[in-house]
């Protein structure tokens, strides 16, 4: 048998009924329930054809329903922030273009504390990370230092 969903454990268990009849079967108490409602608990997994209560559903239903590994530039972020920078090759080229997207407008000139502001939502170590966009061609910093503008269409 496949793991159930969490959803549908929860659905089930959203009704009042249900919730006390597999409070019931956890606690080994006599279950007064018709056989519409016992269903209802086996379709959900939470009880098995024969009326026992599973003591592995809930971690079972865990590691189903786990995250699982990020691939791309997702594994760089911890709860919406990176940890750092990669070093080079192209998973830095990669996040690099990630970022100068996601948070610089384009065809905008941007004050050196506006785009300190706006890499402070991702990293705290916002110089590393600024010199880090303007060396690979993502983010110009004007000459005279008055302001920086991102760089559309970077390879």
């Amino acid at each position: 048998m496949t793991t159930p969903s969490w959803q549908k454990i929860l659905s089930t268990l959203a009704g009042e009924r249900s919730r006390e009849l597999y409070a019931r079967a956890v606690l080994g108490q006599p279950l007064d329930a018709s056989s519409k409602e016992l269903q209802r608990l086996v379709d959900a997994g939470l009880l098995t054809a024969d009326r026992a209560v599973d003591g592995q559903l809930f971690k079972d239903v865990l590691a189903a329903a786990g995250s699982g590994t990020p691939k791309g530039v997702d594994r760089f972020f911890r709860e919406g922030r990176i940890d750092g920078l990669p070093r080079a090759g192209q998973d830095r080229t990669d996040l690099l273009a990630h970022l100068a997207e996601r948070l610089l407008p384009a065809d905008e000139e941007l004050g050196e504390p506006e785009v300190n502001r706006l890499l402070a939502t991702v990293t705290r170590d916002i110089p590393t990370l600024r010199r880090a966009l303007v060396d690979a061609g993502y983010l110009e910093r004007y000459p005279d230092g008055t302001g920086y503008r991102r760089v559309v269409g970077t390879s």
